[in-house]
């Protein structure tokens, strides 16, 4: 089904603040008119930015969605306390770009991803006028989706969990409109994969290639000078967020990938997104409360990676089981292997087309574990399977504080098994009353 965006034609209305000249009014035009006047606003010296712009996101907000007390004490608290947050030309670049979005897209829809093969690419242009809109909080809902609108909002409201975390989410995002945005012959391409035509797991006699490593804390982008492809812990309805998941700071890094809310409203049972190789412009160490930016790239220095979302499943929630792991009841090796070998596969099929030679390189932490509450050691099987069956190059990432984790993986790394064998004892009968999971590979 196509999303409507907030210019469509068919879009009128009630305009509550009287705001057009018009009775029923088309809502592109209202928002059009709420837009260019906050230019004028800024153009004046006398206005200071911080009432400019609260005053416009509230607008919006009760104009278009009905919310007359969007919150968004944290955004201006900020602009007055960090006087270089409010770059000269950021805000007026980014009221400028939402203002393109119609000559941007013609049709104004979009067309989700959904199904195997499903891709879109835009161009630079494009993408600061979806951000832009995300930014002032136009956007509606896509239908079937649960966990809010795809709008980047949720950064301003007052007494966040991680302050340092979504200031530097702000910073990142408009050191990017102070500089001009994307150009125009950026290019940013998000494709569906699927395990529709995975084989058979037991028959595979590769074993995986997998490198260890162990940090202190986590830390983003890593050192590699190419674009690899960075394995992403998303949500099953992926977007940006006002905490500090590792899903929300690589949205935050690379604004461009904060757009992924609009083409992957829900990423399918067997799929996984992978995208083309976006530029990364903040780096950043720690996770959660300890997450910090380190630096701002220079424009035409910043890496690029290719990003992988793929959501795991959410063991955070639902009873214990009366013996063994949860992640091994049955059917949930199958699942995760599933969505691995459509993100791997999409990343491998990516990688000849764009760089031809060499490995792909995956890079991965404790994917679906943390929050979602998996075991390190299972998801490690997991990914080990799926790397042997496309034949990626796993780098896998984990804390040195996380002894156990890292003992019994480098255990299991010393076996070499191939991916059929760790497929057949990671889904055997008594795999799910295994509470140590290490035992079915000795």
């Amino acid at each position: 089904m196509q999303y409507l965006l907030p210019t469509h034609p068919s879009i009128r209305n009630n305009d509550p603040l009287g705001i057009s000249d018009s009775e029923n009014p088309l809502q592109a035009d209202v928002l059009d008119t709420i837009i260019s006047t906050a230019l004028s606003r800024l153009y004046a010296s006398n206005t200071p930015i911080e009432q400019t712009l609260r005053t416009v996101i509230e607008e919006i907000a009760y104009t278009i969605h009905g919310n007359g007390s969007i919150d968004t004490r944290f955004l201006q608290e900020q602009l007055t306390k960090e006087p270089g947050l409010a770059f000269s030309d950021s805000f007026p670049g980014l009221l400028n770009a939402s203002r393109t979005l119609a000559e941007q897209f013609p049709t104004h829809t979009l067309e989700p991803l959904r199904a195997a093969g499903d891709t879109v690419t835009c161009s630079g242009s494009q993408i600061n006028a979806l951000l832009a809109h995300q930014y002032l909080g136009t956007l509606s809902q896509h239908e079937g989706v649960t966990w809010g609108r795809p709008d980047l909002t949720s950064w301003f409201a007052g007494d966040p969990a991680h302050p340092n975390a979504l200031l530097a989410y702000l910073w990142t995002l408009l050191d990017l409109y102070a500089t001009g945005g994307y150009a125009t012959t950026d290019r940013f391409t998000f494709s569906m994969y699927t395990a529709a035509m995975m084989p058979d797991p037991s028959l595979c006699d590769r074993s995986p290639n997998v490198h260890l490593h162990t940090v202190a804390e986590e830390s983003e982008p890593s050192a590699a000078v190419r674009p690899t492809f960075v394995l992403v812990a998303a949500h099953s309805q992926p977007g940006p967020g006002p905490t500090a998941t590792q899903e929300e700071r690589l949205q935050a890094a690379s604004p461009a990938l904060s757009t992924s809310a609009l083409f992957v409203p829900i990423i399918p049972d067997d799929g996984a997104v992978v995208t083309s190789a976006f530029p990364v412009h903040s780096g950043w160490k720690g996770h959660n409360r300890t997450a910090r930016l380190i630096e701002l790239f220079e424009h035409g220095r910043q890496p690029r990676r290719h990003y992988i979302l793929v959501d795991a499943l959410e063991l955070d929630v639902g009873e214990q089981p009366e013996c063994g792991l949860k992640d091994l009841q049955p059917g949930r090796v199958q699942r995760e292997v599933r969505k691995l070998y459509a993100a791997f596969s999409g990343a491998a099929f990516t990688h000849g087309q764009e760089q031809g030679e060499g490995s792909c390189v995956v890079e991965a932490g404790a994917w679906g574990c943390g929050a979602f509450g998996g075991n390190v050691f299972v998801k490690t099987v997991c990914m080990m399977i799926a790397a042997a069956m496309t034949g990626v190059e796993l780098h896998l990432t984990l804390l040195e504080s996380r002894k156990d984790d890292v003992a019994v993986v480098r255990s299991l790394l010393e076996m070499t098994w191939t991916g059929g064998e760790l497929w057949r004892r990671a889904t055997s009968p008594q795999a799910s009353h295994a509470d140590r999971p290490l035992h079915l590979f000795n």
